[in-house]
């Protein structure tokens, strides 16, 4: 089945069951629940939509089901794990929904309370008694366990005629850790609330502990740790199971390294309002606002414990499958990531220490007060130190070492991209705060600058401006040892390397290719020989790569028999031949065709493996897109603490 046919049959069926689901459960509500009052016009709609929804979905999936009969690689497709595990989802989140308003309002209840109903409904005509609440939710709990079982039991048939590989498998884990996800945030956040509640209650004080509270909390621990508990078990069997695609899968890493860096910025954030209460105390600050140190201690706790965890989780994870080539950008991504959070956090509070010890000199001091803004720069100070000096310390040890994973971590693009970043922010500061530093003295000797305290305006210019030429000159001598590093290895290589280039009768494609490589590998040993060359087999049994056109092989003659003989890597190109055709592979315009062979020259040159140019997979886009937003993130958390 072609995947546009697919796709029309899947989307057909998960627009329709949802429609006849949802009012079939409205219109069971209606019809059960104790007190509810519903229009006729709103009964007829959910009828019209069980009628005309039901049969459409019934002909749309039996035509699937029979199409998947017919064909077993059918049940396989990719699209079809994306329906069922979607529809999956579709069902379970609502019924998660249900499950915690019905356990909040039981509980409620159960404390004298007022109920309060779900949200998207309208009770303005009903009471809050018990029967009502369990009507009400059991309802939809039911009709939403009985298709999800259905589906479930679907996909567990089909994972048994075809087992769940590539693609599919990459459906099912983004179901699983998905869930594993909102259930980690809820057990999460009901230990927060639960740990606060507890420490109001037996501390006392002026903040009232609610019993709504303890409700909230209770509920989403009821119904988020066994959710987390499934799902992650689930996971866990996946890993433990002997599936080397599932331990090298990247969803996995990402799911943890995100666990760990959100932990990890909940914590940081956390102590540095902390920290910034207790030196405003300590300084004689007239507005610490750090808050009651209890609403800390219960973020440390959940935010501490989540970081534990999946800390240990990793670290046994590699102790057990290593770490496979694919995912080690996800540990690169998760250091880089957090060593660039931490450091902005240093910059920002160094820069504001500077500024505040210029601006005290020349006698002025900020809008909020001294004691103030000095207790905030240097909680950012104190937490940022180590949040930057520890991933970037064990990345650095990880880039100047010896061998071959020192050698690929100084060329990590990641690491690249942490640098120029860092270069490029530096950059950008010094031509803000230049400008503004010479547009004042310019100002100044012409005589139509701003009056008042010279020293005292220019101090932020001053002291960013100073941070961020030795974070140039830092992150700049970093970037040349990496070069060097890398230019020492490749010239290793390059000395005891040696190149035979075929060129099987197009005379253009060699001279070309060798004119690329010349250019790119200045003083690497490359011989370009004619196929039907006499020297040619002699030649080829001295060489350390053999690079020619794929058709040299197919001549039958003494260099096909060497080259096929050699037992040294081989570069073949994939130039076009009446008759013979690349499965998978389109053809390519000669300079594209030039251009990866010698990065492919390149890549062996260095030591590295031979691998296509590729664009980015999804789960690499999503990660990378995730990344950034936090990055943004832990950039703006510390602006905000102290503007607003």
């Amino acid at each position: 089945m072609s995947n546009v046919r697919r796709g029309y049959i899947f989307l057909a069926c998960i627009a329709s069951l949802e429609a006849v689901a949802w009012a079939v459960i409205s219109l069971l509500r209606n019809l059960l629940v104790p007190g509810k009052y519903t229009s006729l016009e709103d009964t007829a709609l959910q009828i019209a939509a069980i009628v005309v929804g039901l049969p459409i979905f019934l002909v749309h999936w039996l035509w699937a089901q029979r199409l998947a009969g017919r064909d077993p690689e059918e049940r396989g497709a990719v699209l079809r794990r994306l329906y069922l595990y979607g529809a999956m989802a579709t069902f379970l989140s609502p019924f998660i929904a249900n499950a915690f308003d019905l356990l909040d309002g039981l509980l409620r209840l159960a404390f004298g309370l007022r109920s309060q109903w779900g949200i998207g409904e309208s009770y303005r005509y009903l009471g809050s008694s018990q029967a009502a609440l369990i009507v009400h939710h059991l309802v939809a709990m039911t009709i939403l366990a009985l298709l999800w079982a259905y589906h479930w039991r679907v996909a567990t048939a089909d994972a048994r005629e075809i087992p769940e590989e590539g693609g599919a498998a990459t459906v099912r884990r983004l179901y699983v850790y998905g869930f594993s996800a909102a259930g980690l945030i809820m057990t999460t956040l009901a230990v927060v609330y639960l740990a606060r509640w507890l420490m109001f209650r037996l501390g006392g004080g002026t903040v009232v502990s609610r019993e709504a509270d303890l409700i909230h909390a209770l509920a989403r621990l009821a119904v988020g740790l066994p959710l987390w508990l499934i799902f992650w078990r689930w996971a866990q069997h996946l890993f433990s199971a002997p599936d080397e695609e599932e331990r090298s899968s990247v969803l996995r890493k990402v799911y943890l390294y995100l666990a760990v860096v959100l932990s990890v910025m909940a914590t940081v954030t956390t102590l540095t309002i902390v920290l910034a209460d207790a030196l405003g105390r300590v300084l004689g600050s007239s507005q610490p606002g750090g808050g009651d140190i209890r609403e800390a201690l219960a973020v440390l706790l959940g935010a501490g414990l989540v970081w534990a965890y999946h800390a240990y989780i990793l670290h046994r994870d590699a102790a057990l499958a290593g770490e496979p080539a694919t995912t080690a950008w996800v540990r690169q991504l998760y250091h880089y990531l957090v060593a660039a959070t931490g450091l902005a956090a240093l910059l920002i509070g160094l820069g504001g220490d500077i500024t505040l010890l210029i601006r005290t000199l020349a006698g002025v001091s900020f809008v909020r007060g001294i004691p103030e803004e000095a207790a905030w720069f240097t909680a950012l100070i104190i937490t940022g130190l180590p949040v930057w000096i520890l991933p970037w310390r064990r990345s650095q040890l990880a880039a100047t070492g010896s061998g071959p994973a020192a050698d690929e971590e100084s060329r990590s693009i990641i690491r690249k991209i942490y640098l120029y970043f860092y270069l490029f922010l530096a950059t950008m500061t010094v031509l803000g705060s230049g400008v503004f530093l010479v547009y004042r003295l310019v100002g100044l000797a012409l005589g139509v600058g701003q009056s008042g305290n010279l020293l005292a305006d220019l101090s932020q210019a001053i002291a960013y401006s100073l941070m961020a030429v030795g974070i140039w000159l830092y992150h700049g001598s970093v970037l040349r040892a990496d070069g060097r590093r890398a230019q020492a290895v490749q010239a290793e290589h390059l000395a005891s390397l040696r190149v035979v280039m075929l060129d099987a009768g197009d005379q253009s494609l060699g001279p070309k290719l060798r004119d690329e490589l010349e250019r790119e590998l200045p003083g690497l040993d490359l011989r370009l020989l004619d196929a039907s060359a006499p020297g040619a087999p002699a030649a080829i049994a001295q060489a350390d790569l053999i690079v020619g056109p794929w058709t040299v092989v197919l001549a039958g003659d003494e260099v096909a028999q060497s080259v096929a003989a050699s037992q040294v890597p081989k570069l073949l190109l994939p130039s076009p031949k009446e008759g013979w055709y690349w499965a998978g592979a389109g053809q390519m315009k000669r300079q594209d065709t030039l251009r990866q062979a010698a990065r492919a020259v390149k890549q062996f040159a260095a030591g590295q493996e031979i691998e296509a140019r590729r664009g980015l997979s999804v789960g690499a886009i999503v990660a990378i897109v995730l990344a950034g937003l936090l990055l943004l993130t832990g950039l703006a958390i510390p602006l905000l603490n102290y503007f607003l």
